[in-house]
């Protein structure tokens, strides 16, 4: 009998053992490959501290894949909006409030834009006139440009300088 005790308690001590010693296991992670999440920059350009020809530079150092102007062509003075869409899904949005767009002769509002580049034309509701360039290129920043509203209708040309 006492053999038998020493057995039981032999298996249980190696079993309690083998129990202890066991790791739990760790449940796998999958690695996720991380997802890039877009930025939307906003600047809103202070028409107090303008000068008659302003020349904004591009936001970032990547040439931007297109440009969209939202203006109003019946109410002088809406907000306008420009907005840059970059490849990897971020934007940048310059906005001009308090700022009226003039007419050509032909009576289109002087708005010229191509692929990367917005050039208008106004003034401010205090009656400044100026005239915005913005770069949406880096490789364009500080070139002069002559905007034509004239041709390549509806959108006009620019040509650098």
């Amino acid at each position: 009998m006492k053999a038998i005790i020493k057995m039981a308690l032999c298996i249980m001590v190696v079993a309690l053992a083998a129990v202890s010693c066991k790791q739990k296991e760790a449940p796998v992670q999958e690695a996720k490959p991380e997802v890039y999440v877009p930025k939307h920059g906003l600047e809103l350009v202070d028409l107090a501290k303008i000068k008659t020809y302003n020349y904004v530079q591009a936001p970032v150092q990547e040439a931007a894949l297109s440009v969209v102007v939202n203006y109003s062509e019946t109410e002088l003075y809406a907000p306008i909006k420009i907005k840059y869409t970059y490849a990897n899904g971020d934007t940048y949005t310059y906005m001009l409030e308090g700022f009226g767009l003039w007419e050509n002769e032909n009576g289109r509002l002087r708005v010229v834009a191509d692929k990367t580049t917005v050039w208008l034309q106004g003034q401010t509701k205090a009656g400044k006139f100026c005239e915005f360039v913005f770069y949406g290129d880096p490789k364009n920043n500080g070139k002069k440009i002559t905007p034509n509203s004239y041709r390549n209708l509806p959108a006009g040309e620019i040509v650098y300088r």
